[in-house]
């Protein structure tokens, strides 16, 4: 049984089993820092609180931009630093999730000039595609839910309705 075990590690790639978690995690709190100098974390917060402008646009009302000055601080006041510890937090998570050789693969890549022209894109990527994705949510919902309720309520899903 003893030389099946050894034989079973051996055939295990040699850097799985050099590498430990502590290790992976100082890896990847090296690439959350680099992520984080290249991040507008002010341009992903913005994001959030476009749709609700979107909808007071939609429901006839027109904001100061006093008042879209002040959403904007109230959300940057509230979430800016909870979301650099959730950014910050990844690296526990990446640790967990990837090899050493995967995490050293993405600091690697934004150090360079590409992969930090790429980080800084991120927020204006999140921005361009959360109307299509808001207007999917919405385009299904009403079809969802009531299946969703069901599932909940232990019943036979109601059959799904044809979207328009």
């Amino acid at each position: 049984m003893k030389p099946l075990l050894l034989a079973a590690l051996l055939a295990l790639p040699f850097p799985v089993l050099a590498e430990t978690r502590e290790e992976r995690m100082a890896v990847a709190a090296e690439y959350v820092e680099l992520a984080l100098q290249g991040f507008d974390m002010a341009m992903m917060i913005e994001t959030m609180y476009q749709p609700i402008l979107q909808q007071v646009e939609a429901g006839g009302q027109t904001l100061t931009e006093d008042q879209v000055a002040q959403i904007r601080q109230l959300y940057l006041d509230t979430f800016t630093e909870p979301m650099n510890t959730l950014m910050r937090d990844q690296a526990g998570i990446m640790a967990d999730m990837m090899t050493m050789a995967e995490i050293t693969a993405l600091r690697d890549f934004y150090a360079t000039p590409e992969g930090r022209s790429v980080m800084a894109k991120l927020p204006q990527l999140t921005a361009a595609q959360q109307p299509g994705i808001i207007a999917l949510i919405n385009e299904n919902m009403d079809g969802l839910m009531p299946q969703v309720l069901a599932i909940i309520n232990g019943e036979a899903p109601p059959a799904p309705t044809a979207q328009p």
